[in-house]
C-alpha cells in the first residue's frame, strides 16, 4: 500500500510541473488510466493553487526579474489579449506548462476563481485525452516492437 502512496505522489508531482509526465509516470507504473487522468488533472491544479497563492512571495524571494520584451513575451501578451483566461487555460497542459500558465493569468490580473475555474475544467479534459493518448500509444508501441508488458 505505501508502494502505491509513493507512485501516486510521483504521478502528482510530476504532472504539477509539466503535464505531459503525470501520464508517462502512471503509465509507467501500470496504474489504471482514469487514476492517472485524476491525478494528472489534481497535480496541475496543485501548481494552478500554490503559484496562484504564493507566486508573487517566491517570484521576489527566489527570483530577480527584469521587464525585457522577448518575443516569448510577446506571443504571452497576445495570447493574452485574443483568447483571455480561457485560451491560457486551454493552452497551459501542453505549451505553458501548469506553472508557466499560472503565473501568466496572475500577472494579468486575473481573479482567483476564474483561474481555479477554468484551469480546473481544462485540467480535466486534457488530462483525461493526454493520459489516453499515452496509455494508448504505449499498447501500440509494445504490440508493435513486441516489448515486454509493463505490470
Amino acid at each position: 500500500m505505501s508502494e502505491n502512496i509513493w507512485e501516486y505522489l510521483s504521478v502528482l508531482l510530476a504532472s504539477s510541473f509539466k503535464f505531459l509526465f503525470g501520464p508517462l509516470q502512471g503509465k509507467a507504473y501500470g496504474l489504471p488510466w482514469l487514476l492517472t487522468a485524476g491525478l494528472t488533472a489534481s497535480g496541475m491544479m496543485l501548481s494552478v493553487v500554490t503559484f496562484t497563492y504564493f507566486g508573487q512571495y517566491l517570484k521576489n524571494k527566489f527570483f530577480k526579474t527584469k521587464r525585457v520584451f522577448t518575443p516569448q513575451n510577446r506571443r504571452k501578451v497576445t495570447l493574452w489579449r485574443k483568447y483571455g483566461i480561457i485560451g491560457v487555460a486551454l493552452f497551459t497542459p501542453l505549451l505553458l506548462t501548469p506553472i508557466g500558465g499560472t503565473l501568466l493569468a496572475n500577472a494579468f490580473g486575473e481573479k482567483k476563481e476564474k483561474i481555479f475555474l477554468w484551469m480546473s475544467i481544462f485540467a480535466t479534459i486534457w488530462g483525461i485525452l493526454v493520459t489516453l493518448m499515452v496509455y494508448q500509444a504505449g499498447d501500440l508501441l509494445q504490440g508493435l516492437f513486441h516489448m515486454p508488458r509493463i505490470p
